[in-house]
């Protein structure tokens, strides 16, 4: 949390260019999910920039709520546009996604462990928001709590659902290995 964020949006709601500090904090952390989500650079580009500018044109509408924090906020933003994203794109994403994989230059496995690849391939035939649990929980690094948060759910519930995904994942990728 940047420090006196709520000062801060408090100012961005009256003057566009107290934004940037928001921006500068939260363009990193927002970007790095967009990018474990989407393969295509210009396509993350895009939904990151969609991303800020709702947040923008939309902040006089975001208010401090005991379980909401911007932080939170701007995540189910990001969130949003990549569904949206996935599904205006969908049989366009699924073709892409197996080329990507399918096409490794030869010096990839250099960088690209062979198991990561595996696992990501995996995880790109679980449904969209399965993905989006996976990605906020491994890839971000969030606690449960925060994408508790942000999902807007119960931290039980959210414990159990990651629970049957990651068994849904780990029977993918066994049964990719026995088959």
């Amino acid at each position: 949390m940047i420090e006196n964020e709520k000062e801060l949006i408090s100012r961005a709601k009256r003057d566009v260019s107290a934004f940037d500090k928001l921006y500068s904090h939260y363009y990193p952390l927002i970007n790095n999910y967009v990018y474990h989500r989407v393969s295509d650079e210009s396509t993350r580009y895009e939904i990151v920039s969609n991303t800020f500018f709702k947040a923008m044109t939309k902040l006089n509408s975001f208010q401090w709520l005991h379980k909401c924090s911007f932080s939170a906020w701007i995540y189910r933003i990001a969130i949003n546009e990549v569904r949206q994203n996935y599904r205006k794109n969908k049989k366009h994403y699924k073709i892409e996604t197996k080329l990507v994989f399918n096409e490794l230059p030869l010096d990839a496995e250099e960088i690209v462990k062979p198991e990561f690849v595996r696992v990501k391939e995996a995880m790109l035939t679980l449904k969209p928001e399965e993905q989006d649990l996976l990605s906020l929980r491994y890839f971000e690094k969030k606690k449960y709590q925060e994408i508790a948060e942000i999902l807007n759910v119960k931290e039980g519930a959210l414990k159990v659902r990651m629970h049957r995904i990651m068994n849904k994942l780990r029977d993918r990728l066994e049964g990719e290995r026995n088959g």
